[in-house]
Formats: structure tokens, sequence, C-alpha cells
């Protein structure tokens, strides 16, 4: 992605659409395939040393269902709203990061570069465990049939409560 010069964003702001290659990010997820380029369209407006970024990050992606495993299709639209601010001037060594700069993002050198924010807000927003719909009855725990394609001619897993009251009847 291209990089932003901060002297250059005029005192009205700076308006951007960019499409980038997931590749070209590094977005890599497992489960999760991107089906088309990544699209931030961003406003970018200085307040002093800062920048202030508002806008919207979309991308078509296809995951993978974690009960049947299916790939399905889904939109990932992540607003954003963030700043970005020249780094802080520390010392060598470890320094707790206060709790209102977590979610700043670092500019060097009079120039910002849009990578680090959209590679984040897209695998943040990529869900932990996606499911192809709410109701998805999964795989077949013996046999391995999808089960929202209709039932399988497995018997049911005995309760495993009943073993001991089995086997005692077994001995008998």
């Amino acid at each position: 992605m291209a990089e932003v010069k901060v002297s250059e964003i005029p005192d009205e702001g700076l308006s951007l659409s960019v499409k980038e290659d997931p590749a070209a990010l590094d977005l890599a997820a497992t489960g999760v395939r991107f089906l088309e380029p990544v699209a931030v369209d961003v406003f970018l407006v200085k307040a002093d040393k800062a920048v202030m970024a508002t806008g919207r990050i979309a991308v078509p992606v296809a995951f993978e269902c974690v009960r049947c495993l299916r790939e399905f299709p889904a939109s990932l639209d992540i607003p954003i709203s963030t700043q970005f601010v020249p780094p802080p001037e520390l010392p060598l060594g470890e320094h707790p990061m206060p709790p209102d700069e977590a979610e700043d993002y670092y500019y060097r050198d009079d120039g910002i570069v849009l990578d680090d924010l959209v590679r984040q807000e897209v695998l943040l927003a990529v869900p932990f465990n996606p499911q192809c719909r709410d109701d998805c009855r999964g795989l077949c725990a013996q046999c391995g049939q999808d089960l929202n394609r209709g039932a399988c001619a497995c018997a049911p897993p005995p309760d495993p409560r009943w073993t001991v009251l089995r086997q005692h009847l077994k001995g008998k």
C-alpha cells in the first residue's frame, strides 16, 4: 500500500480509496479464503501531530464452517476510527502502554503506511468459530456424513452415563 506523507495532507483532509491484494498485506488465517482484493476507503485529517483516520474496509471472503467443514461466502465490512501519532520518545527497555494509547498507530519520518491498520483490523474481524448458519447440524461423529444434507444410518452412540449398568447386566 502506498505511503502517505503527513506534510502533504491538506487542512481539509485527504480521502483515499485503495484496493490491495490480501497476499501483499500478509493476510492469512486458518479457514479463511479472501475472494477479492481488500477495499479500503479512508479519510485522513491532521490534528496537530496526530492524524485521524476514519472509513471502512470491505472484503468478500469464504469461511470454512467449524461444524460441517463446508465453505460458505461472507463479507467483512469493518469500520475504521483510529489515529496515527508519532512514536513516543522513550529510553531503551520495557514500558507499560497507557490504555488510552492502545488503539493508536504510529508513523515515522512523516510517512503513514496503512498496511498494519488494514491487516490488524481484517484479522480481528475474522470470527473465531465461523458457522455456515446458526442451526448447522455438523458432521456425524461416526461416519462423517454432513447432517445438513440428511440423516445418516448410524445408530446414536450409547449414553455413557449408563455404561456401568450395561456392564452389570451383561455379567448376569
